[in-house]
């Protein structure tokens, strides 16, 4: 790392930058640096996006217990669940916590049951979206984006969908 630990994680909280943000938490979570089970708790304690409260789980799982980790865990089902009502068509988090950087790879390193519940429940979810909101895109090994789709062809049936939900009203 360039830039040390400690620094590191300073800029995180300082930046108001997402994109920045998820980049610092993204290395820290791949180094997985001593002495930072604080840092992603508070990182948890601090973020409204629940992809961004995932990566930071992933972070405090290898420095945790099961019980401590089902304790955020708990928290973050609660928060899905309520999700659709505000967000019915959440396919930016949900394509990032769906990813193998996120949720396979929590369960396949972990196997906690919390974990297993949580992916059923953000499954389900993302089922009920209609397709075009689907199979946009998802994260790598290393947590690097990339697109499934075409954005033109997403642009085309977001359109479709509007148009046809619209004509409906």
């Amino acid at each position: 790392m360039e830039k040390n630990t400690n620094e590191l994680m300073e800029e995180y909280f300082q930046t108001k930058d997402l994109y920045i943000r998820w980049q610092i938490l993204k290395k820290l979570v791949l180094n997985l640096p001593e002495d930072a089970k604080d840092f992603f708790v508070k990182v948890f304690k601090q973020t409204r996006s629940l992809d961004r409260k995932l990566l930071a789980v992933r972070g405090y799982s290898a420095y945790a217990t099961e019980e401590e980790v089902e304790v955020l865990m708990a928290k973050m089902l609660e928060i899905l669940k309520k999700r659709p009502k505000h967000t019915p068509y959440n396919y930016q988090e949900y394509e990032c916590m769906r990813s193998v950087f996120l949720m396979p790879y929590l369960i396949n390193k972990y196997n906690y049951e919390c974990f297993h519940v949580f992916f059923k429940q953000l499954e389900k979810q993302y089922n009920e979206m209609p397709d075009c909101f689907k199979n946009i895109f998802s994260l790598d090994e290393e947590g690097n984006m990339y697109n499934i789709r075409e954005p033109e062809e997403v642009s085309k049936s977001w359109d479709e969908f509007h148009n046809i939900n619209s004509s409906n009203i």
